[in-house]
Formats: C-alpha cells, structure tokens, sequence
C-alpha cells in the first residue's frame, strides 16, 4: 500500500492528495512506501541568517532571522522503491530548473531538487537482487522554494 508521500507537477494548485484532485497533475509521484524505518526532515535545515561582530566598544548583531528559502528537505530509506518509481523520480530530478509540489500527506512545499548534496539517488538493493527481485534503496534532497499548505 503507498504511503502518503507525492512529488507531482506544479500545473494544478498546491493540495495534500493530488491522487484526488481535479484535474489530475501532468506528473504525480507515488512513493511506493512513506520512509518509516529512515529519516525524514520535514523542517529541513533552515540556516539563520545574521552574523555577531565584535568590537572594542562591544558587540555589533546582526539578525536577519530565518527564511523559508533556506530549507532543504532530507529523507531516505532502504529497500523502498520499485523500477517504475526510481524511473520517474529520475526523469523528474534530470528537468532543468523543474519545479515541484513535494506533500507528505501533512503538510506541502513547492521545490526543487537539489544538485548539491545530489537532489536523488537510487541504488539497487544486492539482497534483494540475489534473489531476481527488483527494489532500490533511495536518499532524497529537495531545496524548499516556499511552503504552500
């Protein structure tokens, strides 16, 4: 059973289930299943922005605060994913300047795949593979462009 994690095209308004929506997005992403045995990192790694100066006479701050902007979303997980999935998350991270709707069912996110750290990786689990059966372990980065929901 998929979980609730959707990559999908931003041709229809941000939603929570793109599955439902009306009309469908162009592309949609089904996880084959949420990362529940990895990490997930939905607040991403928003940096702060500012700097403290010091000086004879003290201390110069400078607080710029925390922007959106600065997020990168992380999450991976092992034996997770099909060949049709690792396909599409491929041609999805291999668009020029792609932008995209990234839900966890909780809350959604307009994005892009990163390119450094690498935005997607997929490798072919050799377990499973000794066995003739197809399923690939997968770490994703997405930058945060805004929080839509």
């Amino acid at each position: 059973m998929p979980g609730k994690f959707r990559i999908y095209s931003t041709d229809i308004s941000a939603t929570l289930n793109p599955d439902s929506s009306s009309p469908v997005p162009a592309t949609l992403i089904i996880f084959d299943q949420d990362p529940v045995f990895s990490e997930y990192n939905p607040a991403g790694s928003a940096q702060d922005r500012g700097s403290v100066i010091r000086t004879l006479g003290g201390v110069v701050i400078q607080d710029f605060g925390v922007s959106v902007q600065d997020g990168l979303i992380s999450f991976s997980d092992t034996a997770a994913l099909n060949q049709a999935t690792v396909t599409a998350l491929q041609s999805a991270y291999e668009t020029i300047d792609g932008q995209w709707y990234f839900t966890d069912g909780y809350e959604c996110w307009k994005v892009q795949f990163s390119r450094n750290p690498k935005g997607f990786r997929a490798w072919r689990n050799i377990l499973y593979a000794y066995n003739n059966y197809t399923i690939f372990s997968y770490e994703i980065n997405l930058i945060v462009i805004s929080k839509e929901i």
